[in-house]
């Protein structure tokens, strides 16, 4: 049985800390995603939170450091109080779950932001696998090198 959609619904009252970025959040059950944009609309960052409820971890780009995944490490509540929940280190992006979710859940967010998260989703991937795999190119014989074609003559 297909999962019905859950369609990420934007927060309308975000705090807002910086006058040169415009902060907005978007949410359902499962994802949580935060964006930063400039004052052209350019996304200059973005932290999508997923699986909240249950094994939190995000995926965050920005565009000063790239993209990374974290895990959400709620800390402790040592002495009775609680402590606030930071982002550490956290493996693999479970992207066979979260990439077809989050394309399902965010139809009807603005275009061009669904359009960047997606991309840097996908960039992150393909940089996690060029890194697991240890090269850009398929290597070959001598003999399989393809050779280069000859420019037609010009008329």
């Amino acid at each position: 049985m297909k999962e019905r959609p859950d369609p990420l619904r934007e927060v309308s009252i975000v705090e807002q800390r910086d006058p040169a970025l415009r902060r907005r959040w978007f949410e359902n059950d499962y994802f949580d995603l935060f964006t930063w944009q400039d004052a052209a609309g350019v996304m200059v960052r973005f932290e999508l939170y997923y699986d909240v409820e249950l094994n939190e971890r995000a995926l965050v780009w920005s565009r000063s450091v790239g993209t990374y995944h974290d895990g959400v490490d709620r800390g402790d509540t040592a002495g009775g109080y609680p402590q606030a929940p930071i982002l550490v280190a956290d493996g693999k992006f479970d992207s066979g779950t979260v990439v077809p979710r989050f394309e399902r859940d965010s139809a009807d967010l603005p275009p061009g932001l669904r359009d960047v998260v997606l991309e840097k989703m996908r960039a992150h991937l393909l940089a996690r696998y060029r890194l697991k795999v240890g090269r850009d190119r398929v290597r070959r014989e001598p003999w399989q090198k393809r050779r280069k074609a000859k420019a037609a003559p010009e008329n």
